[in-house]
C-alpha cells in the first residue's frame, strides 16, 4: 500500500499508525531519497531543482517497491512521473480535514 500526498498532510504519522495496526513495516521514500545525500530535501531543491529531487525519489521508490512489503509514504509530486504513478497508485481515499 502506498500513501500519497503533499508535505504536511500526515502521511508519515498516519502511515506509522496504520502500519502498526496492520502489523506491517512502514517506509517513507522521502527519507530514502535523501539517505546518503548529506543534504535536506530543501537543499536538494535549491541546488538542483525539483527534477533533481524527483530523480532521487524515483530511485528510492523503485528500491522500496523491490525491498519493502509494508506501507510506503510517497510525496504528492512523485505521481507526476508516469512510471511512478503506474507502479504505485491503483485507487485512493479522500479524507476531510474535519475527520
Amino acid at each position: 500500500m502506498v500513501l500519497v500526498g503533499p508535505m504536511g498532510v500526515g502521511k508519515s504519522t498516519v502511515g506509522r499508525l496504520l502500519a502498526d495496526r496492520l502489523g506491517v513495516g512502514f517506509r517513507d521514500t522521502d527519507d530514502d531519497a535523501v539517505a546518503g545525500q548529506d543534504r535536506t530535501i530543501a537543499e536538494i531543491f535549491a541546488d538542483g531543482g525539483e527534477s533533481a529531487f524527483r530523480a532521487l525519489e524515483k530511485e528510492a521508490m523503485g528500491r522500496a517497491l523491490a525491498e519493502h512489503e509494508g506501507l510506503l509514504a510517497l510525496s504528492g509530486g512523485a505521481v507526476l512521473d508516469g512510471d511512478t504513478r503506474a507502479r504505485s497508485v491503483a485507487g485512493w481515499v479522500s479524507i476531510s480535514s474535519s475527520v
